[in-house]
C-alpha cells in the first residue's frame, strides 16, 4: 500500500491547479473575446476558432467550458463584467443629477459604439431556457442605481422604507431597459438620424425627468442643475 501524500502536500497541488485551470480559463475567455471583437457583428462564436486563436486543442476548450452555448454564454457574462464595471463606479454625489445621468449614459453608448460585435454578442438570446446573462446584468445594476437614490435620501435625513426600496428599484429596472432597447435599436440602424451626442442627450433628459419625478413620491426635492448633495 503506497504511502499517504500529507494534507499539505495534496492542498498545494490543489492549489496549484486551481490556478492553472483558472489562467487557462481566463486565456480562453480572452481569445473568446478577442475573435468576437473582430468578427463581424452577429458572427457565431465557434470553439474551432477560440482555441485556434489561443494555441490549444478543441476538446481542451470544451472540457473548461462545455459546448459552444455554454461558451457563449461564459463569454456574454465576463463582458457584461468588464462592461458594467465602467458605470458602477463610486459617484460623487456632490455632481449634478444630469451631470451623473449624463457621464452613465455616455460610458453606455461610448462602450456601444466602440464595441458592436461585443454589443451584438451580448444582445443575443441563447434559447436555453435560461435568463439572459444581459438581464441579470440589468437587475443587478438596477440595485446600484437604486442605492444612489437611497443614498441621497440618507445625506437628506431619510431613510427608504421597503415598498419605497422596491419601487426605486422597479423605476431603475425600466430604465435600464430603457437605455438598453434604446441604444440597441440605434446601433442596429444602417444610417444614425441621431448621432451618438444626441442620442445621449435624449436618454439623458428622459433619465432626469423620470428620476425627478419619481423621487417627488419619495418626499425627495431634486433639481437637475444642483449638486444632489453638499456643494
Amino acid at each position: 500500500m503506497p504511502p499517504a501524500v500529507p494534507s499539505r502536500i495534496r492542498d498545494g497541488r490543489n492549489t496549484r491547479w486551481d490556478e492553472h485551470r483558472e489562467q487557462r480559463r481566463r486565456l480562453i475567455l480572452d481569445a473568446a473575446i478577442a475573435v468576437v471583437s473582430e468578427a463581424p457583428p452577429g458572427a457565431e462564436l465557434r470553439l474551432h476558432d477560440v482555441a485556434e486563436r489561443v494555441g490549444l486543442v478543441r476538446t481542451v476548450v470544451q472540457r473548461h467550458f462545455g459546448g459552444r452555448l455554454q461558451l457563449t454564454r461564459a463569454v456574454q457574462a465576463d463582458v457584461l463584467e468588464q462592461a458594467f464595471a465602467l458605470i458602477t463606479r463610486p459617484v460623487d454625489l456632490t455632481q449634478t443629477l444630469y451631470a451623473v445621468a449624463h457621464s452613465l449614459v455616455g460610458e453606455t453608448v461610448h462602450w456601444v459604439v466602440g464595441n458592436p460585435s461585443l454589443h451584438a454578442l451580448v444582445e443575443r438570446e441563447l434559447g436555453d431556457g435560461e435568463q439572459s446573462e444581459l438581464n441579470r446584468a440589468t437587475t443587478r445594476y438596477a440595485g446600484f442605481l437604486e442605492q444612489i437614490v437611497a443614498g441621497v435620501a440618507v445625506g437628506r435625513g431619510m431613510t427608504l422604507d421597503a415598498s419605497q426600496a422596491a419601487s426605486t428599484h422597479l423605476l431603475f429596472v425600466g430604465i435600464a431597459g430603457h437605455v438598453r432597447a434604446a441604444v440597441a435599436y440605434w446601433a442596429s440602424e444602417e444610417a444614425h438620424t441621431l448621432d451618438a451626442d444626441a442620442l445621449e442627450r435624449l436618454l439623458t433628459d428622459t433619465i432626469v425627468g423620470m428620476v425627478i419625478r419619481h423621487a417627488a413620491t419619495l418626499g425627495l426635492e431634486l433639481d437637475p442643475d444642483a449638486p444632489l448633495l453638499g456643494s
